[in-house]
């Protein structure tokens, strides 16, 4: 019987045991997987909103508090100070394990370089954010992070932001005074919030019948022009006058508002196509004009290593690539090529964008950022003009009154209406102010939209910094001839689509060529190379003593389709290392040490810098 019983117990026991095991196995495995879950709400280490608009204060405590965060990836620095005072606040996201950062090829992102086109802010926090916040669980964001740099720039013209959220009004230019009406004046007569909304509406006075030419609408919520001169229809009579943008007559002169802060465009102030002002509006003086410009320019001069550039504006939904006017004459075939292939899928990922041509598609700039990022330095770039409705309910391409009513009251709930409504005016008496809708629509999407534009966005920034050059030496070896006599070969392959020098960098001479050496106590009698090398002392090389250069600039394809192979014929066999150094992309560096077996000795792995010779 007790055999029996002890039999019986046994398997209960062993049950008992394993269950204990698998718990303690399944509490460890969680433990384990906990570090590789995707991040959720709660397990965020910064918690930001992204259905709302930041002013610049809250803009660079955003900013302070990812850095803080994350010290090891993240850098604030600013550029210097806007016309106004403000820091040009910028973040630089690198892994210093990987390299430094100007070995690495760089993405530059900066938005609101007009004022009011203010979203683009929003879009630079959050990439900067996700970025971190989806390192350690996400390995598309982590080599993106370690393979690359980001110099993020929320806004390059604080001042026109801040006034446009705190004031309204355009806010579209820069700050600094400019006598807009010619009176000898400087921004002496600029709207005022007289009601207090953060909003600028417009001023209309009650008349008699006939003596104005808006009327209110049939339901009364809205003052509308009046119709004449329709064939079957009595002439409408209005009796209301438009006076002017919301303020007062501050200079005496009988008009509102004609001389606002600021004037000049500070996209017309690059140097690329540029033209004064009697051609391109809001151009000033001459190229680099504005503080800020000259500080912008300044930066990429410092930073070599940026090879692709996005800026943001709004709107209409667009993926803009230059030139800017028709005088320019297309790009080359190579660099559309490149182009191309980025804007093409980036339709696919912003839902309702057009991949367009400045000029052609848009209207005529001169003096534009991007003409000047790509013709000066070389640089491939985008800008993207943000929102596009999305009332299009029936997705036939065209958006009618009645889907924009219905997307206004049933989807965005009305959030965007103003009242009409009445203001004691300290020089006009009883105004009527009619705004319609609110700032935060039109241009700028629903805030509710906010952060779809601001992923979308950002997922295209990332895929233009991932296809940046990633050139890498992929073999090397070494064959023994006569005499002491060794000829190395060196293989080297790009692994992205963009090269590593644009054909504009190359036909504008504004890049130098990258740069295949051998380092080492070697002798270099011969230096030759085979592939698409430009550099014409690629071709051939006197006899010279190490290091010394072996090829110039390396153009390769996307996805290994192109080769370079580079040759030298050297004496002895000492240690010796080919250092690879790209203008735009990290060091990639392959150490062969001496010996008699001297064919394929190994890879080069970027970006490790040469040792032990």
């Amino acid at each position: 019987m007790r055999y029996n019983n002890n039999t019986k117990c046994q398997p209960k026991k062993l049950i008992y045991a394993v269950a204990f095991i698998l718990m303690i196995a399944m509490g460890s495995s969680l433990l384990i997987a906990q570090d590789y879950l995707p991040r959720k709400w709660e397990t965020r280490k910064v918690d930001l909103s992204f259905n709302r608009y930041y002013d610049w204060a809250q803009v660079g405590k955003a900013l302070q508090k990812l850095e803080k965060a994350y010290p090891k990836f993240l850098k604030l620095h600013s550029i210097g100070k806007s016309y106004q005072g403000r820091e040009l606040w910028y973040m630089t996201i690198n892994n210093p394990d990987t390299g430094s950062e100007l070995d690495k090829s760089a993405m530059y992102m900066d938005a609101n370089i007009h004022g009011n086109e203010i979203q683009g802010g929003e879009i630079g926090i959050y990439t900067i954010w996700y970025l971190m916040e989806n390192y350690n669980y996400n390995d598309y964001i982590r080599k993106l992070v370690d393979e690359r740099v980001f110099y993020i720039f929320p806004s390059v013209n604080p001042d026109g932001r801040d006034l446009w959220l705190h004031k309204g009004g355009s806010a579209r230019s820069r700050q600094d005074p400019v006598d807009s009406d010619n009176d000898g004046l400087y921004d002496e007569d600029g709207p005022e919030d007289l009601d207090g909304d953060q909003e600028v509406g417009s001023m209309f006075i009650k008349v008699k019948p006939g003596e104005g030419t808006y009327r209110l609408s049939d339901i009364g919520d809205r003052l509308v022009p009046i119709k004449k001169n329709i064939e079957g229809k009595t002439d409408e009579l209005g009796d209301y006058k438009y006076i002017g943008s919301e303020g007062i007559d501050n200079d005496g002169d009988g008009r509102y508002n004609e001389d606002g802060g600021g004037g000049r465009d500070p996209n017309r102030d690059w140097g690329s196509y540029w033209q004064p002002g009697y051609i391109q509006g809001g151009a000033a003086a001459y190229p680099f004009y504005q503080q800020e410009s000259k500080a912008t320019r300044d930066f990429f001069y410092a930073h070599p290593n940026v090879a692709g550039v996005q800026a943001f504006h709004n709107s209409g939904g667009m993926i803009l690539r230059n030139p800017g006017a028709a005088l320019h004459g297309e790009l080359q075939r190579n660099d559309v090529a490149v182009l191309d292939e980025i804007g093409k899928k980036g339709e696919k990922i912003i839902e309702g964008y057009n991949y367009f041509i400045i000029w052609k598609d848009l209207y005529t700039v001169w003096g534009g950022f991007i003409d000047f990022t790509y013709d000066m330095l070389g640089i491939y770039s985008f800008s993207n003009e943000l929102w596009t409705s999305r009332a299009d309910l029936d997705k036939d391409g065209d958006i009618t009154e009645e889907e924009e009513a219905f997307f206004d009251k049933y989807i965005d709930m009305d959030n965007k209406a103003i009242s009409l409504h009445k203001i004691d005016h300290p020089q006009l008496g009883k105004v009527i102010i009619d705004r319609g809708t609110t700032k935060l629509s039109g241009r700028v999407p629903p805030t509710w939209l906010l952060e779809e534009l601001c992923h979308r966005n950002m997922a295209f920034c990332l895929l233009h910094a991932y296809e940046m050059p990633l050139p890498i030496i992929k073999k090397v070896s070494a064959e023994k001839l006569d005499s002491g006599l060794y000829r190395l070969k060196v293989a080297l392959y790009n692994e992205r689509l963009m090269p590593t020098m644009s054909t504009a960098a190359t036909q504008n001479m504004v890049q130098r060529p990258d740069i295949l050496s051998i380092q080492g106590n070697v002798d270099v009698f011969d230096c030759r190379s085979q592939g698409r090398v430009i550099d014409s002392l690629a071709r051939r090389m006197p006899v010279v003593k190490s290091p010394e250069v072996v090829t110039g600039r390396v153009r390769l394809g996307k996805n290994n389709a192109e080769q370079v192979e580079a040759r030298a014929v050297q004496q002895g066999l000492g240690n010796f290392c080919f250092l690879l150094d790209c203008l735009e992309q990290n060091l990639a560096s392959a150490f062969m040490p001496a010996g008699p077996n001297c064919h394929l000795v190994g890879h080069a792995i970027r970006p490790v810098q040469p040792q032990g010779f």
